[in-house]
């Protein structure tokens, strides 16, 4: 029966789930973030993580975008989205820092959930943003770890 009780989730929860679930992940102490690694280390992703914030678990994702490559996939963001009606996709612009993708999605946390709700929304997901990194990697979208290296900001790479 404790298996499909509701609970207020928070950070502990979660944490006990996803060990619970098999499912890699870990802690950077950089952030406030639980990277999950399958993600995380798919060739062109700076990041992969949840966080909870004012009731809601966001999983969010983040990639480095070629410059070449910001129009072409800005364009393509409509057909993205449409195709994946649960996941958002939108460029991050900024004059500081380099373009990402940000893939992102939300489960509500205020009503409560259960472990196997994680489960279904991470095992839907997960998939979903590991295919579509790996076409844009493909297409050469995505700046790759190898295609660059930048010695000052390796060392803030995932902060």
């Amino acid at each position: 029966m404790e298996n499909t009780a509701l609970h207020q989730a928070d950070f502990d929860i979660v944490l006990r789930w996803l060990e619970e679930l098999g499912i890699a992940h870990y802690l950077c102490g950089q952030c406030q973030g639980i990277h999950i690694s399958e993600v995380q280390e798919q060739d062109g992703v700076l990041e992969s993580r949840l966080f909870i914030d004012q009731g809601c678990l966001i999983y969010s994702t983040e990639a480095e975008v070629k410059p070449s490559a910001m129009l072409p996939l800005q364009a393509e963001l409509h057909h993205i989205n449409g195709a994946c009606a649960h996941l958002k996709a939108f460029l991050d612009i900024t004059d500081e820092d380099p373009v990402r993708l940000i893939l992102c999605d939300t489960l509500w946390l205020s009503a409560g959930i259960t472990r196997e709700q994680l489960q279904v929304f991470l095992a839907n997901l997960m998939p979903v943003k590991t295919e579509l990194l790996d076409d844009l990697c493909q297409r050469g979208v995505l700046v790759q770890a190898e295609a660059v290296s930048h010695p000052e900001a390796d060392a803030t790479r995932l902060h």
